[in-house]
Order: C-alpha cells, then sequence, then structure tokens
C-alpha cells in the first residue's frame, strides 16, 4: 500500500511506487484511525484468531440463551414503536 497526502489538491506520496504498478489504475481513499479498509494490515489477527478457538465451542449458562432472546425481542418491540411515532413528528 503506498502512503501519500493530499496538499493543494495534489498528491504528495510518502514512499515510491513500484515500478510492477506501471499503467496500473489505483484507488485513493482517505485513511482515519477508526475507519479499517481490507488492504489495512492486522498483524496480530491470526495471533486473535488461534487464541480464540483454543478456547472451544461456546456455551450457553442455564437460561442464558431464553434472557438473550427475551431482550432481542424486547429492543425489536421498541423499535418497532418508536419508528411508529415518527410520522407524528413531521
Amino acid at each position: 500500500m503506498i502512503h501519500a497526502q493530499v496538499h493543494k489538491g495534489r498528491l504528495k506520496l510518502l514512499a515510491p511506487i513500484p515500478k510492477s504498478w506501471e499503467g496500473r489504475e489505483v484507488t485513493i481513499r482517505p485513511a482515519t484511525e477508526d475507519e479499517l479498509t481490507p488492504d489495512d494490515p492486522i498483524p496480530d489477527l491470526e495471533e486473535k484468531l488461534a487464541a480464540l478457538h483454543a478456547l472451544g465451542p461456546m456455551q450457553w449458562e442455564p437460561g442464558e440463551r431464553e434472557r438473550i432472546e427475551q431482550e432481542l425481542r424486547e429492543m425489536d418491540r421498541i423499535s418497532r414503536e418508536k419508528l411508529l411515532r415518527l410520522p407524528e413528528k413531521f
């Protein structure tokens, strides 16, 4: 990935462009700290995934699944009520 800065409407490259890119079309996207793109490296991802898989399959505590389903139904009910009230505000 090549990094650049926009300055007065032009790109200022922060690294050389590989010769193999000659003639290729590129896409430019703004880089922000809170937005990852598919090209962004996540070096510790494999390590984190391995640790997660080492925990084994997820197991529900007694009654946990039912509580979660109940909470989801309640959130759905509240959302529907709020949506139905939207036309009243306009």
